[in-house]
């Protein structure tokens, strides 16, 4: 009994102690669903502005291994080489993009495993620009390597590169050893001179090339459930392989299609292919929770009782009630039907109409939590050039919200906007 009782003491002591240590050490753990743990949902969430402003100038030139990234949640999630820990940087519609050599580039283009650099968070916690560090070889389509576990190195034909704790190797959606690489892999290896950054496994990859691209640029398009991107001149995105659905929409143009992603090989789509003979329409059935509320589409008041018929593209959705906040967000339309469920119970938003429901939330409320786009604020010179700025941020925001907000709307199945 007495053997027990100190066995028991002795357990609560060490609990003690543990929790003393995690108080002193005042980090702002938080274990979220995809298993990795925050301790930080930026650098720059700190408790004061003034170390917020510190932190922020000191991330403009520092680097940081891209590790994953989220469209879904509109999230990049980056390690910092500093402390050794990760930290998750929510991007916006008014999030800049640049490639290696300074030129605007989608997100799609940042895959796992290259270095990057970002500029500063707003004041919604959202990043102002990221941009493909030019201080990193990236070495693609690598088959002739073998690694040499005692020695850590990495041997690419002919050249010796070293790897180290800090070295990440990506395969799919899960990390591996290096020594798990094997005979009949594909690499993309990312390093500085000598020493090995990052090693991604391309085997099960496939890339999506688009032509005729112009009458959806500035679009989006929607590949299987969980692709979501930009339409850029020609582009071309890297794609795990497997079957989708792609679909494309824009000022009452729109269809879809079935494309196979093999890897190692390329998949052409013509969009010109998938425009219809157009205008073509959308029937949209509206539920919303309010039995007073008044829905106005395009700014006009509508009767949504039956099926409304909208053209394919962008559509500004503003829900009216005595009892709650005025709801607004864009509705992307590129399907024969769909469903959209209003939940303005659900909602703690006011007028202001930042877009930020999806159809799978998010557990970072504090760093804008759903999936969601919001407003930067843009300084220029002259007040011409900020308020031409801000305009063009504006329309892209509305772009953008139209494919977040009503993501499930690309179905026949009912969709659930609010959070």
């Amino acid at each position: 009994m007495r053997r027990d009782r100190i066995k028991k003491t002795i357990t609560y002591l060490s609990l003690l102690f543990w929790l003393c240590l995690l108080v002193a050490c005042g980090q702002q753990e938080e274990t979220t669903d995809d298993g990795v743990t925050y301790f930080h949902h930026s650098i720059a969430d700190r408790n004061t502005q003034e170390t917020q402003k510190n932190s922020t100038e000191t991330e403009k030139s520092e680097e940081f291994l891209l590790t994953a990234v989220d469209q879904i949640q509109e999230s990049l999630q980056l390690y910092r080489y500093a402390d050794g820990m990760e930290y998750r940087y929510y991007y916006g519609t008014g999030t800049r993009f640049y490639d290696k050599y300074g030129n605007r580039t989608p997100v799609t283009s940042f895959e796992p495993g290259l270095l990057v650099t970002i500029g500063d968070v707003d004041s919604e916690g959202i990043l102002t620009e990221a941009r493909i560090s030019d201080q990193a070889w990236v070495y693609d389509n690598i088959t002739r390597f073998s690694v040499n576990p005692d020695l850590d190195m990495l041997k690419i034909g002919d050249g010796k590169y070293r790897y180290t704790d800090d070295t990440i190797v990506f395969s799919g959606d899960k990390r591996i050893q290096m020594t798990d690489l094997s005979d009949g892999d594909t690499l993309s290896v990312v390093g500085r001179d000598k020493n090995i950054l990052a090693v991604r496994v391309t085997t099960a990859q496939g890339t999506l090339a688009l032509s005729n691209t112009k009458l959806f640029e500035e679009s989006f398009l929607q590949l299987g459930t969980k692709i979501f991107a930009e339409i850029t001149p020609d582009m071309e995105i890297q794609v795990p392989e497997g079957t989708y659905e792609l679909r494309v929409a824009n000022d009452g143009w729109g269809g879809s299609t079935e494309v196979t992603i093999t890897r190692g090989e390329t998949t052409n789509v013509d969009l010109d292919t998938l425009k219809g003979e157009g205008p073509s329409y959308g029937k949209v059935q509206f539920v919303i929770d309010a039995k007073d509320a008044v829905l106005s589409i395009d700014g006009k008041e509508t009767d949504y009782e039956k099926p409304v018929k909208l053209t394919y593209g962008s559509h500004t959705i503003t829900v009216y009630s005595s009892d709650y906040d005025t709801w607004k967000r864009n509705l992307y339309v590129n399907s024969e039907k769909s469903t959209i469920v209003i939940n303005l119970a659900d909602e703690d938003s006011s007028e202001t109409g930042s877009s930020q429901s999806s159809s799978e939330s998010s557990s970072h409320s504090s760093a804008k939590g759903s999936s969601q786009s919001s407003s930067e604020s843009s300084s220029q010179s002259s007040s011409q050039e900020s308020s031409g700025s801000q305009s063009e941020y504006k329309n892209r925001q509305e772009e953008l919200d139209t494919l977040k907000d009503l993501i499930s709307s690309m179905t026949s199945s009912s969709s659930l906007v609010s959070k």
